[in-house]
């Protein structure tokens, strides 16, 4: 006997099912992890700002977490870029704290020079340890060097 549903409903057979064996479905997964990766940052953060006592490991000045003058907000710099080394993105010791201002130096490459950044920092890997700081002009000229 037909039914009005015929056509309308599909069999059963004919419906998708879930697959059970790969777990949770992709959008929870996605969510999880980008919830681990933003608790992951926040660690990595945190340790940084332990780790250099809330001052500016290029001047010596404390730094707050918020603000608006540049050269009291601390920010932390992945020396060997996130790009260049994504396994290293959340090591403590690829990361420094520096001023929001230091921060955009050590981000901006030499105008004339692009070899350069307005601020090289140098040193061993562990960041941990003492770093050369290099202020360069826009020609990737040495201004000074400072050691911290």
């Amino acid at each position: 006997m037909a039914s009005i549903l015929d056509g309308i409903v599909p069999d059963a057979e004919d419906c998708p099912r879930p697959n059970l064996q790969k777990g949770q479905p992709a959008v929870l997964e996605r969510e999880d992890k980008r919830k681990a990766k933003k608790l992951n940052a926040a660690d990595f953060r945190k340790a940084v700002w332990i780790r250099d006592e809330a001052r500016s490991r290029v001047s010596g000045k404390p730094l707050s977490k918020s603000g608006t003058d540049p050269h009291r907000v601390g920010e932390v710099h992945h020396v060997i870029a996130r790009s260049l080394a994504p396994d290293r993105i959340y090591e403590v010791g690829n990361g420094i704290l520096l001023s929001r201002f230091e921060h955009a130096l050590a981000e901006a490459n030499c105008t004339n020079d692009p070899a350069h950044r307005l601020l090289d920092i140098e040193g061993p890997d562990d960041r941990g340890k003492k770093q050369t700081f290099i202020f360069r002009d826009k020609n990737g000229k040495e201004l000074k060097r400072r050691i911290g």
